[in-house]
């Protein structure tokens, strides 16, 4: 029997121990997609206990708590027992806080108990392992224990957000951001710290869901901030391009869209124009209006990233905030979301068919949350050149899910071109995931080796292996 979370965790051949430790385990990481908040990057306070560490914004937890039946005062941590949101100042004195925060944590210990089979439990133990030193399982018996132990040390100046960044290797990430964002944060970070490089991600998402009650607002923010009165669509989405200038003026190179269901059907500029017009005053789309105008901003905003030499990100497949209790008590990503289930595979292929016919140069990276789909996305990415099936997403980041997302690419396009993993973390605790992926990676190839499915040659599938782990997506993306 294996010890938990040895060296050779997951690694179950000697080829795949080789791979991991001597090519890919200290590979530096570029995460191309996460939700760190810039502004608490740049102010680099220290995080707290590790309730807060661990808790305040990983909303994987909070899910896993729920499932296990924790009261919502124990988890976000801004609830009050009978439900209803505390104030801002209600958490009282230093010690009313650590007895709080001490029984959040022990809530998430008891809950981690369950967590046999899920990837929770692997991440947790690798985040106490990677930052704290922590080798032996957590347990309700030496919980108070590892408390005071991690505590102690998140009280160091190398435990503050940077110092977790840089304990990791991270060289650079990517960020989430709006574009009517000012890249205040950015800016600043980019003056202050050299370490690495913390670049904005152009995510336009208000600007395209025309349903939402916000976008009228939206759209005359947008028009504010350019400083120009717009007059049609094409008004609009060159405004948009005009702040993908600014991103790219403040280091951005990737663009990133969050598609949730019908997203293209056929149409042409003056019906879509109308369409928009309709929607900025107010008024409710149809399903096709919505479908129409979605594909049609998606393609032009395609073309625009191709020529200023984004990477367009499409994340496919989210039902977001299924529970409307929830949703009102606490908000957005809270953990209340799902697998969407439809069929855009045509959809899909008609707008990356409109905008790589245009701009053969074009960079995609397709994700999709509902593993049913990974066939689809997969062959469908390998129809066009610079477009990548990407990484195992929420749902699917997990043994099982990266292990098939691996197997899929491989025999659909050269798995050495492959631009590896990333987070889609709110979380400074959550970069061991690239580990967990790079051992997956490592042990799927030397499986294959060792079965004699393929040769070994050490330092080429060890250059494979650096390659996947940073030097692609480095390159991809355009990183120097």
């Amino acid at each position: 029997m294996n010890s938990f979370l040895d060296e050779n965790f997951i690694l179950q051949s000697e080829t795949a121990q080789t791979l991991y430790h001597k090519y890919a385990e200290n590979e530096p990481i570029f995460d191309f997609h996460n939700h760190l908040p810039p502004q608490e990057i740049f102010e680099n306070n220290p995080l707290g206990n590790l309730a807060n560490a661990w808790l305040d914004h990983d909303h994987y937890k909070w899910r896993a708590m729920r499932a296990a039946g924790v009261a919502e005062f124990l988890i976000t941590g801004h609830i009050r027992k009978d439900g209803t949101v505390k104030s801002e100042n209600e958490r009282g004195g230093a010690a009313a806080v650590e007895k709080a925060d001490f029984e959040r944590y022990m809530a998430f210990v008891n809950t981690l108990q369950l967590c046999v089979g899920n990837p929770l439990y692997h991440w947790s133990h690798l985040e106490l392992k990677r930052y704290f030193g922590i080798t032996e399982p957590v347990t309700p018996q030496n919980a108070r224990e590892i408390w005071e132990k991690c505590n102690a040390l998140l009280a160091k100046s190398e435990y503050t957000p940077r110092g977790l960044l840089e304990k990791m290797g991270v060289r650079e990430l990517c960020t989430t951001d709006d574009p009517l964002d000012s890249l205040e944060w950015h800016k600043k970070i980019a003056a202050d710290w050299k370490n690495a490089k913390v670049l904005p991600s152009f995510r336009p998402d208000l600007a395209i869901n025309a349903e939402s009650p916000s976008f009228s607002d939206y759209i005359s923010k947008l028009q504010e901030i350019d400083g120009t009165k717009f007059k049609s669509l094409a008004d609009m989405i060159a405004a948009l391009g005009r702040r993908m200038d600014y991103f790219k003026q403040n280091g951005s190179v990737v663009s990133d869209h969050s598609l949730e269901n019908d997203f293209y059907l056929p149409s042409n500029y003056d019906d879509v124009n109308y369409i928009f017009e309709k929607a900025w005053i107010g008024k409710k789309l149809s399903h096709d209006e919505l479908a129409k105008y979605k594909g049609f901003v998606l393609i032009e905003l395609g073309k625009l990233y191709a020529q200023k030499g984004f990477v367009m990100q499409i994340h496919i497949g989210a039902l977001r905030d299924n529970n409307a209790a929830m949703f009102e008590l606490a908000g957005k990503n809270i953990g209340e979301d799902s697998l969407q289930d439809f069929n855009f595979a045509p959809q899909l292929g008609a707008v990356l068919n409109a905008i790589y016919s245009s701009q053969p140069n074009a960079k995609t990276i397709l994700y999709n949350l509902n593993p049913k789909d990974n066939e689809a996305l997969a062959t469908m990415a390998a129809n066009f050149r610079n477009c990548q099936f990407g990484p195992a997403w929420w749902f699917n980041d997990h043994k099982d899910g990266i292990e098939e997302q691996i197997r899929v690419y491989s025999r659909t396009a050269p798995l050495g071109s492959y631009v590896g993993m990333l987070t889609d973390s709110r979380s400074f605790l959550s970069y061991p995931r690239h580990e967990y992926f790079r051992r997956i990676l490592c042990n799927f190839i030397g499986g294959l080796v060792e079965n004699g499915e393929f040769p070994y040659h050490e330092q080429q599938l060890g250059t494979l292996v650096k390659n996947i782990c940073y030097q692609n997506s480095a390159a991809f993306f355009g990183i120097k």
